[in-house]
């Protein structure tokens, strides 16, 4: 490092002045920023699937399916959730790494106090004398690299993509929680109408086979028509079972989602509601602005591309500034008197020669690293449009399933009625009796399937097209971003 004093200071920053300007006008291209081209991913105009018009996704989507109180969990779970709560904490940690960032392109001030007291022994003649010194220090130490090239500055850009990116991440997670959350509520009414179901169909099975067993008494029926009735009812209840076990699953599920206790003690609505309204996915290109893990995935690019700047810069000369003062003397009222005040300043330019080659190779790092960012950009971007074009076309057929078995419950109920009033007509036999009853209850509990099928299919694409939950803690966790 070669150190300068007094004017040649001022003259080294004019010189460093000079340099900088000639580097602006002659290498501006190869510090320039490479930002992510518009036409890495081909979009279209509008979805392949098309779309209708409807309810727009910003509005907030959880009011569409008229539960107050499941707006109320989301809300509570947005507080009390731990996952939430970790990326809410990774947040924290970007906006303080964004703030040190920034404190190393400002001076850096230091003091200090101190003190000392030594003993020195002397000889006079037979007899042994001590002497005692007590000396008092102060000392405002300031050291400052001069950000000339804007090296620094490329940092606490950097950083800031980051925290960008951090945020979008934690509003992603936010909007997946209330989709889980949403999807799981729907779990549990399912298996609660299923379970009722299959209840009722139990107690079907079992007023037909009590029927069989009194004709089979009188000599009306044969006992492989007593038999064949019994296993039916056996396997109604068993199927019961099994949507018993699915609705414990789903409140526990959501219990956890919720940051309680999984006790099972929370109760589902009645029914599911039911979908009368499309939503409109707008145009391809508003993905990319609204989905948060594009957002994150851009910022996250930039954040790269700043970085592989800032190793391009690591080559450029480095200017310093350093400077002290400060006072020793014996007597410690001496220390607020200027004229013991000793100060020096020194200005110094770096230039870096030979390392090994290790600036190129963090160089070449930050550029493979920029690649890889854009490559992960892309795959982002098709995916989400995957998912969008997949979950509207779902969209339109699950309609159109539900709409089929609709009619075909209806048809089944319908055969149920006749082929037991055969049955006890002697016009049919059992088998006939029994098929049609599990036709009845496959197609009733399949049309509830289908209809859970269909919400959570609505579900995903309002998180697949980013569209907003709006419960009153998304603006108090957006508060607690910039608060704490």
């Amino acid at each position: 490092m070669l150190l300068l004093h007094g004017s040649l200071g001022v003259k080294l920053l004019r010189l460093g002045s000079i340099i900088f300007l000639f580097l602006f006008l002659t290498g501006c291209s190869m510090f320039s920023n490479r930002p992510l081209g518009d036409d890495l991913v081909d979009l279209p105009e509008n979805w392949s699937t098309g779309s209708e018009k409807g309810k727009n996704i910003s509005e907030g989507w959880l009011k569409e399916f008229g539960y107050p109180e499941l707006s109320t969990l989301v809300e509570e779970a947005f507080i009390q959730n731990p996952t939430l709560e970790s990326q809410l904490a990774a947040v924290k940690i970007a906006q303080i790494q964004s703030t040190l960032a920034g404190a190393d392109r400002l001076p850096q001030l230091s003091a200090g106090l101190g003190s000392s007291r030594n003993k020195r022994n002397a000889t006079n003649g037979f007899s042994l004398a001590s002497a005692y010194n007590t000396r008092y220090s102060f000392s405002l130490d300031l050291s400052w690299e001069i950000d000339l090239w804007n090296r620094l500055g490329n940092g606490v850009k950097a950083a800031v993509y980051d925290e960008v990116a951090e945020e979008a991440d934690f509003k992603g997670a936010q909007l997946s929680l209330a989709a889980n959350i949403t999807k799981v509520w729907f779990d549990g009414i399912e298996a609660q109408q299923q379970l009722e179901l299959s209840q009722r169909t139990v107690d079907n099975y079992r007023s037909t086979l009590q029927i069989i067993e009194r004709g089979y008494d009188y000599g009306l029926y044969r006992a492989l028509d007593v038999r064949l009735a019994r296993s039916n009812l056996l396997g109604a209840v068993s199927r019961k079972q099994t949507h018993l076990i699915a609705r414990d699953d789903a409140v526990r599920t959501l219990e956890v989602f919720l940051g309680r206790y999984p006790s099972a003690s929370l109760k589902f609505p009645e029914k599911l509601p039911t979908l009368s309204r499309s939503i409109r996915a707008g145009i391809p290109i508003d993905l990319l602005n609204r989905r948060p893990d594009i957002v994150a995935a851009t910022a996250r690019y930039n954040a790269l591309d700043e970085r592989h700047v800032q190793a391009k810069k690591n080559r450029l000369p480095s200017i310093q500034l350093t400077g002290s003062s400060g006072m020793t003397s014996g007597d410690l009222t001496d220390l607020v008197d200027t004229d013991f005040l000793v100060w020096n300043f020194v200005s110094g330019i770096t230039q870096p020669l030979f390392q090994g080659g290790r600036l190129d190779a963090l160089r070449d790092e930050a550029g493979i690293r920029l690649q890889q960012a854009e490559a992960d950009y892309k795959q982002i971007v098709l995916q989400a449009f995957k998912e969008v074009e997949t979950l509207l076309s779902s969209d339109k057929w699950l309609r159109i399933q539900e709409e089929s078995l609709v009619e075909t419950a209806r048809e089944t109920a319908e055969a149920e009625l006749l082929a037991n009033e055969d049955y006890v007509s002697g016009l049919t036999d059992i088998n006939t009796l029994l098929q049609t009853q599990r036709d009845a209850f496959v197609a009733e509990s399949s049309l509830l399937a289908v209809r859970k099928a269909r919400l959570q299919n609505r579900v995903n694409l309002y998180l697949a097209l980013g569209g907003e939950v709006a419960t009153s803690s998304d603006q108090k966790n957006t508060l607690n971003l910039q608060n704490q």
